[in-house]
């Protein structure tokens, strides 16, 4: 016999051994569960199948032809689950498999085989005594929600459509209204798992967004567009409140008039609906507020702004106490030197070994005396040499620390911004341009620690502000914020004045350098002071600063 078949038959000899006999008290008293793992097949034709009516796809399904075709080489693969309500004739899918059934459908269609047209399925009984029933109801939705979930190929709408339904289906179980979080704990109960902030969401899309856009949400519509346009209705609607008293129309009627507007636009940009809103509001406000006001109050990116520009006095306050905690800190130092306690301790011990004579005979009075004066005169000289390094110490490390302040942020301990801001204005005799969004007290100093973006995008809004184009000056909004700005396009009809500012402001954007721009100034922008629209002295100051500033950002400097 040879090797391998000695290694066969030992094999073969061990899997004929009994097992180990379990005597154990509590083995012996085990029961053996039993579940039923009987699975009914059956074999129906296309002709007594049916679609589930309450599917939550409501729109083709996108990988259509790619399933028809797997199907067409392959066949079936995966049969779909059935079910049958009490009465009925015809079987309708359990949980997922529409596609495939209207792909099985057109494939006999095209080809007459009958291997499409006849199918064997799993099926599953109907859970309740009537065709109404619920729970049934509640099981086939939630199978097809999972089913979907799992592709990742629902859009919002259809998805939102399917948990609202699942709603009604609970509230008719329960006999009482559920909130988004009691929804989303029954739903959980049932094996579906979202959260009860995606319901809300999904319930304000339904209310606000699908009766007048439901065009554009089939076609897919997604969750950053939808945040936008609930969020612009949430700005609007609070500002059309202040003006209730003065118009009579409900803001519902606008929002659903400019929405239902849009409901064709391909592809639909929340932008053009807003400035659709913006201005319909403004014409029934008959010039009680401008077209510019209300965008500064609707727009989200005015508004994320306003938010960031009310903390920049928040700030500056934190700054400048920071600052006063340094000078305070400094001052200790100066005023309490530190004495470690180690050295108080060596030097107290040094004391007493050598004013305690170890030969007292030896020593006379006067050698003793001299003794005790040298060894206090050593000793206080020690200690005064220990507390001046100490403090030299705590100097050396405050006045870097002050010193890397002063150069990288150009700010002095002891003072506050807008008196040292003031200060250096007048020293360079730039005091009346140190107004302003953006004041300026030196128009060439750059200070490696500031952030030059932010103060670029002020000087623009102040420059732009003279031609009163402020409004086109845009705060391009980045993850972190960094104050860049962009012009907005013109509608082309703006006075000399502001054309000249704006294509100024253009070439000196700092949100993209790649882009070249000019622009042409005209003498008498400068020279005549008999014209309205010339460059005043504060305007000509900032100018110079703006382009001092972007020559620095575009040197690539840091912002």
């Amino acid at each position: 016999m040879t090797k391998n078949e000695k290694r066969a038959a030992a094999i073969a000899r061990n899997l004929n051994i009994s097992p180990i006999a379990n005597v154990s008290p509590s083995y012996q008293t085990v029961t053996p569960s039993h579940y039923n793992s009987e699975v009914e097949y059956i074999t129906v034709t296309l002709d007594k199948l049916r679609p589930y009516e309450h599917n939550p796809r409501k729109t083709r399904n996108p990988n259509f032809e790619m399933i028809k075709e797997s199907i067409r080489r392959r066949g079936l693969d995966h049969k779909p689950n059935i079910t049958r309500r009490p009465g009925e004739d015809f079987y309708i899918i359990a949980d997922g498999g529409n596609t495939r059934i209207q792909a099985l459908k057109e494939l006999f269609t095209e080809t007459k085989d009958p291997k499409y047209w006849s199918i064997s399925c799993e099926y599953k009984p109907w859970q309740g005594d009537s065709a109404d029933s619920v729970e049934a109801e509640l099981n086939i939705l939630i199978g097809h929600l999972i089913e979907n979930d799992t592709r990742a190929d629902l859009s919002f709408i259809e998805k939102a459509l399917g948990i609202l339904q699942a709603k009604e289906y609970y509230e008719k179980k329960l006999e009482k209204s559920l909130s988004a979080r009691e929804l989303s704990t029954e739903l959980e109960k049932d094996g579906y798992i979202i959260s009860h902030a995606l319901i809300l969401k999904m319930e304000r899309c339904v209310t606000y967004l699908y009766p007048y856009i439901p065009d554009v949400l089939f076609k897919g519509l997604g969750h950053t567009q939808i945040d936008k346009l609930l969020a612009i209705r949430n700005n609007a609607d609070e500002v059309w409140h202040h003006y209730h008293l003065e118009v009579d129309t409900p803001f519902e009627k606008i929002w659903a008039s400019s929405l239902t507007s849009c409901n064709e636009d391909v592809p639909f940009q929340a932008r053009d609906f807003q400035d659709k809103l913006i201005t319909q509001m403004a014409d029934l406000l008959e010039g009680k507020t401008t077209y510019e006001s209300l965008y500064l109050e609707i727009d989200l990116d005015e508004r994320k702004f306003k938010k960031i520009a009310a903390k920049q006095h928040e700030i500056e306050n934190h700054v400048e106490h920071s600052i006063e905690q340094i000078t305070q800190h400094q001052e200790t130092v100066k005023t309490k030197p530190v004495m470690p306690k180690d050295i108080e301790k060596n030097a107290s011990t040094e004391n007493h070994s050598v004013v305690t004579p170890t030969t007292p005979s030896s020593l006379n009075e006067n050698e003793t005396e001299h003794s005790d004066e040298d060894v206090a005169s050593q000793e206080m000289s020690f200690f005064d040499e220990t507390n001046d390094s100490t403090i030299e110490t705590n100097e050396d490390v405050n006045s870097e620390l002050l010193t890397q302040i002063s150069q990288g942020f150009g700010l002095t301990p002891g003072m506050s911004i807008q008196d040292q801001r003031e200060k250096r204005a007048m020293e360079n005799g730039l005091s009346f341009a140190c107004c302003g969004r953006q004041p300026v007290e030196d128009i060439w100093q750059i200070y490696p620690a500031r952030n030059y973006r932010s103060e670029a995008y002020s000087l623009a809004l102040d420059i732009a502000e003279t031609a009163n184009i402020e409004d086109l000056v845009e705060h391009v909004i980045k993850t972190p914020v960094d104050y860049s700005y962009r012009m907005k396009p013109s509608n082309g009809s703006l006075p000399s004045y502001a054309t000249f500012i704006y294509h100024l402001l253009s070439m000196l954007q700092t949100n993209d350098f790649s882009q070249s721009t000019s622009c042409t100034l005209e003498s008498h922008f400068l020279f005549n002071q008999q014209l309205n629209s010339v460059i005043d002295d504060i305007t000509l100051v900032k100018i110079f600063r703006l382009i001092r500033v972007v020559r620095h950002l575009r040197q690539g400097a840091q912002p």
